[in-house]
C-alpha cells in the first residue's frame, strides 16, 4: 500500500490541529468498521450501511504514537434505502481506509 499523497508531514503540512482546507476523500468502510471474525451476516433494511467506500472530507491528519498516520474526516453515513441516517465529524480514520477523489 503505498499513502505517497500524506507525504512525510502529513501531506501539505497537516498536522495536529493546523487549520487547513478540507480534502475531498474516499473512505473505504470495510477498513474503518471490519466485521469480527465468524460475525453472521444478515440484512437489517434501515440500519446504517457500513460497507464499500463512501465520499467524505478529510479535514487534517494526526499520527499516532507508533508513527502511524490516521485522517480526522466528516462522512455522511446511509441505510440501506440510502438515505443519510447519520453524519460523522472528526471521525478518526486509518489513512489506509482513505484515498483522494476529485472535489467535483
Amino acid at each position: 500500500m503505498t499513502l505517497g499523497w500524506i507525504g512525510a508531514h502529513g501531506g501539505e503540512g497537516i498536522t495536529g490541529g493546523h487549520v487547513v482546507r478540507a480534502r475531498a476523500v474516499w473512505i473505504d468502510l470495510d477498513v474503518v468498521f471490519p466485521l469480527p471474525t465468524g460475525h453472521r451476516r444478515r440484512v437489517v433494511a434501515d440500519g446504517l450501511a457500513l460497507t464499500g467506500r463512501v465520499p467524505g472530507m478529510l479535514k487534517r491528519w494526526v499520527r499516532g504514537s507508533r508513527g502511524e498516520w490516521y485522517g480526522v474526516v466528516w462522512v455522511p453515513l446511509s441505510d440501506g434505502a440510502g438515505d443519510v441516517r447519520l453524519t460523522l465529524d472528526d471521525q478518526l480514520v486509518p489513512a489506509a481506509a482513505l484515498t483522494q477523489r476529485s472535489a467535483s
